[in-house]
């Protein structure tokens, strides 16, 4: 399995020894059969537009604001991997571990100078973390680069080299590429997605009823398939229904 991990500090002598340490814990890992791949960033302002792109970040700021503001912001985007606050010029945990405002399940707290144990635990962490939690999907389109979780996808569809996402909450994002090229994109452990026709991948989780050759999804659109294809296509979502009811 792979993991990206991310590293936010705007000390430059740190960034240097966690890059030193990370690249043995990198050749670590691919002797078991794992891929580590690492940014550093010396601000939040050049970490923040990849965020999400990542599966564990170890955070310890001062010049802007400290590393816990760094944090709050992250959750409230939407960060669910772990982050490691690495206590350095001050001790977050001291100055907020009884704040329940930050009490945040996928916060923790370690102290510099970071050995190469402590990047080995929390790498465990995240893998861990990342077995049980399917991946967002990255969409980049014309609007800029989107993270969805799979589930808020109802239905995809390529018209005249434009791929059209539909999401829930009413929500639209495009993209010029194909599906093939999109679908690699996907986690390998996505489920309960079923391409229906060259052109049309559905959310089988979205569709409210079948009639004919076609399906009407959540959002009220009607999704039509082959009429050739229908035996394999109705077989393959009786199948899912089945092996997911409540």
């Amino acid at each position: 399995m792979a993991i990206y991990l991310a590293l936010v500090d705007d000390n430059p002598a740190d960034r240097k020894q966690a890059e030193r340490l990370l690249y043995r814990e990198s050749s670590y890992r691919a002797s078991l059969g794992d891929a580590l791949y690492f940014e550093t960033y010396g601000n939040e302002d050049a970490f923040f537009p990849f965020m999400e792109k990542y599966d564990l970040a170890f955070i310890d700021v001062s010049e802007k604001r400290d590393g816990m503001m760094v944090a709050f912001d992250m959750v409230k985007k939407g960060c669910e991997y772990p982050v490691f606050l690495c206590s350095g010029a001050f001790n977050y945990k001291e100055k907020y571990g009884d704040d329940s405002r930050f009490a945040f399940e996928n916060l923790h707290y370690l102290s510099k100078p970071l050995q190469e144990r402590d990047y080995r635990n929390a790498i465990d962490a995240a893998l861990k973390f990342k077995e049980k939690h399917i991946k967002k999907v990255e969409l980049r389109g014309e609007s800029g680069t989107i993270y969805v979780h799979p589930e808020e996808i109802i239905y995809i569809l390529e018209e005249k080299g434009v791929v059209s996402f539909s999401l829930t909450g009413d929500r639209q994002f495009r993209t010029y590429s194909r599906l093939m090229d999109i679908i690699p994109s996907f986690p390998p452990d996505i489920r309960g997605f079923m391409r229906v026709s060259k052109s049309t991948i559905i959310n089988m989780r979205e569709v409210v009823s079948v009639s004919g050759n076609s399906f009407k999804m959540s959002n009220g659109a009607i999704i039509k398939f082959s009429i050739f294809s229908k035996p394999g296509i109705l077989r393959s979502w009786k199948e899912w229904t089945e092996q997911n009811q409540d």
